[in-house]
């Protein structure tokens, strides 16, 4: 406590000195309303408001009792409206504002403003930081949503990079599980039913747009991509009937069935008007056999049928005008051109068949070469790197295709990892996983990412909903789900 407020101390001089040194008389001068108001929906962010006579830039310094941190805007004008972020819970912040003119001059304003910040909701998830080198790290912030699931509660969430919370939002419908930030700083969001929507919401926790899909083709709220070329390409959810469906994933030789399955569209509408402009089926455009199943395909059936694609992530790949996709349930991410022709498969070559068209899908396997080299089960997440390799997240389910015996569960692992791919050859090696930086074994069966990180070219592996923990032999967490 005694260094704490030590600390203030030392804080609230610099402060003071800075207020006290003579000027001579300023060129830019603050007129009126030096206010700042807390947003209502965000707690840890707000505007600053002034005016001044001139066209003036505005700087702003602030102590909250532990540390000093300074943010500056580079919107010249007269009136200002500036959006200040990087406050964090609990604390009470002292904010100096300083205005420069064209010309360099400054003035500083002759009162602090103060902004005391509530500590975090009581069902904020508590969070631990077990390891943190700021200075080896991407710099920035990090954006994830995160779950209390005995509370129902979602937050969109922002870390600084010693892991403290500095902004954090309700997500506006409990099933939203998808943030991204958009080039303005907003973010994005797609919204499954009720809501049917997606949503861009700025740094106050305003929603400032929405676009409603058509409605034939509802939102499936594991990924949304607001493209740069004016539209919106969505994952939704639709039926289809698949004849001779298997009727386990877990027995061979059973009856087959005429099924209802869960069929996954990819769909691009306009960022202008929502109008529908492309539709991709897996099953139509022929990026599966509708008969493939693996051992996830009967673990989550759904109102749409069973659930044998479970499409959960998509990317654009501008190189060629094609488009990739995650189908998690088929352990499986496809490469399609936008005029629909299947491009390649990554995934085990085990059980490929043909698709409706009759036409036999392991010619568009894409092969392993070089060692080591593990397939993609159950996968989250894909980015392209600028060197053109694709990450993905490998969450690892079972580990092999039927009827082979699973990986057990106390031995199974999750993993970053990358892929390069030579689409002439069709050939696939591994680059990197995160299991050869050693330490512990995680595995999560569901949720995870892996990132690239443009300044330090590091990259970022998330573990979303670890349920077994390894370090040293130990084993804790060992709950299973789907």
């Amino acid at each position: 406590m005694g260094k704490f407020i030590m600390r203030r101390i030392v804080l609230l001089s610099i402060l003071a000195r800075i207020l006290t040194i003579d000027l001579p008389s300023p060129a830019v001068t603050i007129l009126s309303g030096q206010t700042f108001t807390p947003a209502a929906n965000a707690p840890l962010a707000g505007v600053l408001q002034l005016t001044t006579d001139v066209d003036s830039r505005v700087s702003v310094l602030v102590s909250d009792g532990t540390n000093l941190w300074e943010r500056d805007f580079y919107d010249f004008g007269t009136t200002h409206s500036e959006t200040l972020l990087g406050f964090k819970p609990g604390r009470s912040n002292l904010i100096l504002v300083t205005v420069y003119d064209k010309y360099r001059n400054t003035y500083t304003a002759p009162q602090l403003l103060n902004f005391v910040t509530a500590p975090l909701p009581g069902d904020f998830p508590t969070s631990v930081v077990l390891s943190s080198e700021p200075s080896l790290m991407e710099p920035g912030y990090t954006l994830f949503i995160v779950d209390n699931i005995t509370a129902g509660h979602r937050y969109i969430t922002i870390l600084d990079n010693d892991g403290e919370v500095v902004w954090y939002l309700l997500v506006p419908q409990a099933s939203d599980m998808d943030v991204k930030q958009l080039g303005n700083g907003d973010l994005f969001m797609p919204q499954q039913t009720p809501a049917n929507s997606f949503i861009e919401i700025n740094m106050l926790g305003e929603t400032v747009r929405t676009w409603n899909p058509p409605t034939r083709y509802p939102i499936d709220g594991h990924d949304g991509v607001a493209t740069d070329h004016g539209t919106i390409l969505y994952l939704s959810n639709t039926n289809r009937v698949a004849p001779n469906f298997p009727s386990s994933d877990t027995v061979s030789n059973v009856p087959l069935n005429t099924a209802t399955v869960d069929d996954c569209p990819i769909v691009e509408i306009s960022a202008t008007n929502s109008a529908l402009l492309n539709l991709w089926s897996p099953i139509i455009n022929g990026f599966i056999d509708p008969t493939r199943f693996t051992y996830l395909t009967y673990v989550t059936p759904g109102p749409d049928g069973v659930d044998n694609e479970h499409a959960n992530a998509l990317i654009e790949d501008t190189n060629d005008n094609s488009i990739i996709a995650s189908l998690r349930n088929q352990n499986a991410v496809v490469k399609f051109s936008r005029t629909g022709q299947l491009k390649w498969i990554l995934g085990p070559p085990a059980n490929w068949q043909t698709n409706f068209q009759g036409t036999n899908l392991q010619q568009y396997l894409l092969t392993p070469v070089g060692t080591p080299f593990e397939w993609n089960y159950a996968e989250h997440s894909l980015t392209l790197t600028p060197q053109g390799t694709l990450l993905t997240y490998d969450n690892g389910n079972f580990r092999v295709s039927p009827f082979d015996p699973p990986v057990l569960y106390q031995s199974n692992y999750s993993r970053g990892v990358e892929f390069s791919i030579n689409e002439t050859n069709m050939e696939v090696s591994q680059v990197w996983d995160s299991t050869q930086a050693g330490g512990d074994r995680l595995f999560t069966p569901i949720f995870g990412k892996t990132q690239w990180l443009p300044q330090t070219r590091d990259l970022l592996v998330t573990y979303g909903d670890i349920t077994l923990f390894c370090r040293n032999h130990l084993i804790s967490g060992a709950s299973v789900k789907g």
